[in-house]
C-alpha cells in the first residue's frame, strides 16, 4: 500500500506526541483512520434512520467534545503541514446505505485529522516515554477507542 504524505505525518507525529513513526506506522494509521470513520458513520446511520431521514447529516455523527477538540488541534497543525488533502484520499467514504450530506464529505479531512492527533495523545497516555510506537502501543490504544467509540 502506498501512502502519500508520510515526512507530513512524520512531522505531525513529532510535533504533537514527540514521536517518531515509519512507514508502517502510517500505513496502521491508514487503517486506523478508515476503521473508525467507519464507526463513526455507521453509528450516525442509526441516528439519521430514527430520524426518519434518507440523508447522513454532520451533526447525526457522535462527535464528542473531546473529538471536536482534536480537530481544532488538528487545524492548528494542518495549516502548516497540509494534511487535509492527503486525509481526503485516506479517510475514503465506504459504501453505506444512506445518502452521505455535503457537510460530511467536507470534514472528513479533518475528521480524520481530529482521530490522528486523539491517537498520538493515546499514545502518550499509554506510554508517557513513548518515542516510536511499537505494536503494543498500537493495540492498546485500539482496544481503549474500542471501549469508548
Amino acid at each position: 500500500m502506498k501512502i502519500n504524505g508520510v515526512k507530513k505525518f512524520e512531522k505531525l507525529f513529532r510535533r504533537a506526541g514527540s514521536m517518531d513513526v515509519d512507514k508502517n506506522d502510517i500505513v496502521r494509521l491508514n487503517d486506523f483512520i478508515n476503521r473508525w470513520i467507519y464507526r463513526l458513520l455507521e453509528t450516525g446511520m442509526k441516528k439519521a434512520k430514527f430520524n426518519g431521514r434518507d440523508v447522513l447529516w454532520y451533526d447525526d455523527l457522535p462527535i464528542t467534545q473531546g473529538l471536536e477538540a482534536n480537530i481544532e488541534e488538528f487545524k492548528q497543525y494542518d495549516e502548516e503541514l497540509e494534511l487535509s488533502e492527503i486525509l481526503d484520499t485516506i479517510a475514503g467514504l465506504p459504501p453505506l446505505p444512506l445518502a452521505i450530506g455535503e457537510g460530511i464529505e467536507k470534514k472528513l479531512p479533518d475528521i480524520a485529522g481530529g482521530l490522528t492527533i486523539a491517537l498520538i495523545k493515546s499514545m502518550k497516555v499509554v506510554n508517557p516515554k513513548v518515542k516510536n510506537p511499537q505494536t503494543d502501543e498500537w493495540d492498546r490504544v485500539t482496544d481503549i477507542f474500542k471501549t469508548l467509540l
